[in-house]
């Protein structure tokens, strides 16, 4: 049995695609915690969090309100 992922964070303002993510996620049977921001100011709080684990695995949505994932890649790697 192949290890799951601590935890997958998607990223992206589209609730509907966020919806359709987590179908796919919960089918394939690789993570036990989905986690979710609708844009990088929200994903950046939750990662820096104080004894926050980072996730495994991030899915970015480019264009989004607030801070557009560039953005977040950028304020994120800081």
């Amino acid at each position: 049995m192949k290890k799951k992922l601590n935890c997958i964070f998607l990223v992206d303002d589209d609730s509907e695609d966020n919806y359709f993510h987590q179908i796919v996620i919960r089918e394939m049977n690789i993570t036990d915690t989905i986690e979710i921001a609708q844009n990088g100011l929200e994903a950046l709080a939750f990662l820096t969090k104080p004894n926050q684990v980072a996730p495994q695995l991030i899915f970015l949505d480019i264009n989004m309100p607030k801070m557009n994932g560039w953005e977040f890649l950028e304020a994120y790697v800081k």
